[in-house]
């Protein structure tokens, strides 16, 4: 009768051993997410871009280094005769829409075809969007629609643009 009461006492140690492993890992798993999810890592800087291979982040970068205000817009305009859309921006509280090409060559063969002076900017619905005296400015693979601004605002989205590798 008292090997009923020792496989009693492996069995009760058993349980209670792995119990205790089970509340221990809980508690190490716990703490690992927590540890993991208030930790803040910073956001990694995007990369420099390409010579002739500029993206929207870097028009965003070269514009704000120019001491700019610029914030994306939700808009994006088309030009008929371009084969890129143009995606919208907002600089100091006006529209810039800028248009990616795929390369320099591609951006100055479809700009040289445009007609700078009374370019027709319509919404992706195909509306014309109504804004006020027009300024474009080329650069690397990018060609930009300004809406208004400021004297000094065109000055410095056209070394932004300019500037762009």
């Amino acid at each position: 009768m008292t090997a009923q009461p020792a496989r009693r006492s492996v069995s009760n140690w058993l349980a209670t051993a792995l119990f205790a492993l089970a509340a221990v890992l809980f508690i190490l798993v716990a703490a690992l997410y927590l540890r993991d999810r208030f930790q803040e890592e910073p956001t990694p800087p995007p990369p420099p871009s390409e010579p002739g291979h500029a993206q929207l982040v870097n028009v965003v970068q070269a514009l704000r280094a120019q001491g700019l205000k610029a914030e994306y817009a939700r808009q994006g305009v088309r030009i008929p005769e371009l084969t890129a859309a143009g995606q919208g921006l907002v600089v100091e509280g006006a529209p810039l829409y800028v248009f990616l090409f795929e390369d320099p060559a591609t951006r100055e063969a479809e700009v040289a075809g445009l007609d700078l002076k009374n370019l027709t900017l319509l919404s992706t619905l195909g509306t014309p969007v109504a804004t006020g005296p027009l300024h474009t400015v080329q650069g690397s693979n990018v060609f930009a629609v300004l809406a208004g601004g400021s004297d000094d605002v065109i000055a410095k989205v056209d070394q932004a643009i300019t500037g762009l590798p």
